[in-house]
């Protein structure tokens, strides 16, 4: 594309800074290396085939993905290896499934009889032999059974003859409650803890792990003893946002995606109104329940400016008149709550380096969900 400038973008637009994004890939990559794990991003931070691609040849082993479609629209950006976060039900989804797995290599998850029963029968009608992770709950309390279940589990799957357990995995997604750092470490705490007691009983059953996996952005990057995992799954790290700002493991400067806005109207001192609203900032603030997120997004170089509501098409922005001078066509940035769900509102993101746009970046798994 012809190379603009960040300010002849029409606004409301979604931005990244390319040098910002490359850097935190490199530097997830780097802990993975370092730690000696492999590095399975969750794609569905970004949906882009632009950015799994600069994941893979940082040295990212393969991805994990929410959705199926996404799985399935990756492959086209010659993923090779694919983790699914959840269990896969439903007739057409796992014929879907089936036919995934005739491309690439792929990894299910599972956590009740139920739901293994299932995907056996699908292997024993299509002659397909799935491997398969056990999805620990390490605290979220979501998706997953307890660690101490672990054994009794992979006994009563012993008969199907068309699954393979091959490891475990949890997400500590409870981490996003935290209010600080403290709270991410403990997180991280209960996250190792609750992977290696099933772990363990993994191995008293004989069954050999080549999957011990955790992965959340925070907590990956607040444990110290990686003696017992294999993988890490963080996918917020590409872009960063306001939440892991809160929970103290990322700064401004570390968050590379971003709102440009203009402000349309001041109709009183202390209150304007931008033209980004809830169909791009998004009404999150904080998965789980954060308390220390205030507002819809943190204005960059303003934290005094408070986000204080949004419509479908508008925002209402708070602040001291007396402090900050802001006029009708100034235009702000903001760093959203989550990034994860601002970057599939839009079709594109604007790739910026030194302010000048350098690359539209197509979410290419937009609006798939299923």
């Amino acid at each position: 594309m012809i190379k603009l400038k960040i300010t002849e973008l029409e606004t409301p637009c979604l931005v990244v800074d390319l040098d910002k994004l490359e850097k935190n890939i490199a530097e997830m990559q780097q802990l993975a290396n370092h730690h000696g794990v492999k590095l399975w991003p969750m794609i569905k931070t970004h949906k882009s085939h632009y950015i799994v691609d600069k994941q893979i040849k940082a040295g990212a082993e393969g991805i994990l993905a929410a959705k199926l479609s996404e799985a399935e629209k990756m492959l086209e950006a010659n993923v090779k290896k694919i983790m699914l976060a959840y269990p896969i039900i439903g007739e057409g989804k796992l014929k879907r499934l089936i036919a995934l797995s005739k491309k690439a290599e792929v990894y299910c998850s599972i956590d009740s009889l139920i739901s293994a029963e299932i995907l056996n029968k699908a292997g024993i009608d299509s002659q397909t032999l799935f491997k398969c992770i056990v999805i620990i709950d390490s605290g979220l309390n979501r998706l997953g059974i307890k660690p101490e279940e672990t054994a009794r589990f992979v006994k009563s799957l012993k008969e199907l003859s068309n699954l393979k357990v091959v490891g475990v995995a949890t997400h500590g997604g409870h981490v996003y409650g935290a209010v600080d750092r403290e709270g991410v470490i403990e997180a991280a705490n209960q996250e190792i803890m609750a992977i290696e007691a099933a772990e363990k009983q993994l191995l008293e059953e004989g069954v050999a792990c080549e999957v011990v996996a955790i992965g959340s952005s925070p907590t990956v990057k607040v444990i110290n003893n990686y003696s017992s995992i294999k993988q890490i799954r963080p996918g917020n790290y590409v872009f960063n946002d306001a939440v892991q700002m809160a929970l103290g493991v990322a700064k401004e400067d570390d968050c590379s995606l971003f709102v440009r806005a203009t402000v349309i109207s001041i109709p009183e001192e202390g209150r304007a109104i931008i033209d980004a609203g809830s169909k791009i900032l998004c009404l999150d603030t904080g998965a789980h329940g954060n308390t220390s997120i205030v507002g819809y997004g943190r204005v960059k170089g303003f934290e005094e400016i408070v986000v204080k509501g949004l419509s479908e098409e508008l925002g209402r922005l708070q602040y001291n008149p007396s402090k900050i001078q802001l006029q009708i066509g100034d235009i702000i940035e903001i760093i959203p709550n989550h990034a994860c769900t601002v970057a599939n509102m839009v079709d594109r993101i604007y790739g910026v380096r030194n302010r000048m746009v350098e690359k539209e970046i197509l979410v290419s798994a937009r609006g798939l969900v299923y």
